[in-house]
């Protein structure tokens, strides 16, 4: 969790510099279906990146330590 939020900003500042470039070829009738790809693309990596795959690790790490060994089988 630490290392999404140390990572939070230059990661939005990674994506919006980049969707802000994708903006310009927006009025371009060639090339509008690339841009719209490209931000929206960019939007669904960002929050993947700093909201689901932070919690997913923090799901496997809590369900990997604290689940305590069985003592023994059950049959």
């Amino acid at each position: 969790m630490r290392s999404a939020i140390t990572r939070a900003q230059p990661i939005i500042l990674t994506g919006l510099a980049a969707m802000m470039g994708a903006f310009f070829i927006l009025d371009d009738p060639i090339f509008n279906g690339l841009a719209i790809s490209l931000i929206f693309g960019i939007l669904v990596s960002t929050v993947l990146t700093l909201v689901v795959i932070p919690m997913l690790y923090y799901t496997a790490y809590h369900s990997q330590h604290s689940n305590p060994p069985k003592e023994g089988l059950e049959s």
